[in-house]
């Protein structure tokens, strides 16, 4: 009982370990979008002061961060509780692809020991 909690505790360590690529493309994506507004609106911001424009971008960044924090916790979340579902439509809404390692079932989420066997030999 003892080993196979610490292996799903490892397990769902793991998984949230191997999702920092997915929480990077959210940023990713979410930055993709705050640059081509800035870029977009170029123009309007010529008469600003670099002080300006920086604290426009601080702010933008921010308002991003905010956006997405709901988005990571929830993946955060999905990806120990092995949720397909949630994390293909989180990714779905962001447009990111999700890794493989972000694809479990709830079936191997809970036995993991049995479909990983080289965890079985430590």
């Amino acid at each position: 009982m003892i080993v196979m909690q610490e292996t799903n505790y490892h397990h769902r360590r793991a998984m949230s370990l191997d999702m920092a690529p997915a929480v990077r493309g959210l940023k990713a994506a979410m930055d993709a979008i705050v640059q081509t507004e800035l870029r977009r609106s170029q123009y309007r911001l010529r008469t600003l002061t670099p002080d300006q424009k920086q604290a426009i971008q601080l702010l933008l960044h921010g308002i991003a961060n905010k956006i997405l924090h709901p988005a990571i916790r929830s993946l955060k979340q999905a990806v120990q509780q092995g949720d397909s579902e949630t994390i293909a439509r989180i990714s779905e809404l962001f447009g990111v692809s999700p890794s493989p390692v972000m694809r479990p079932t709830k079936d191997e989420s809970s036995s993991f020991a049995v479909n990983r066997p080289d965890l079985m030999t430590a």
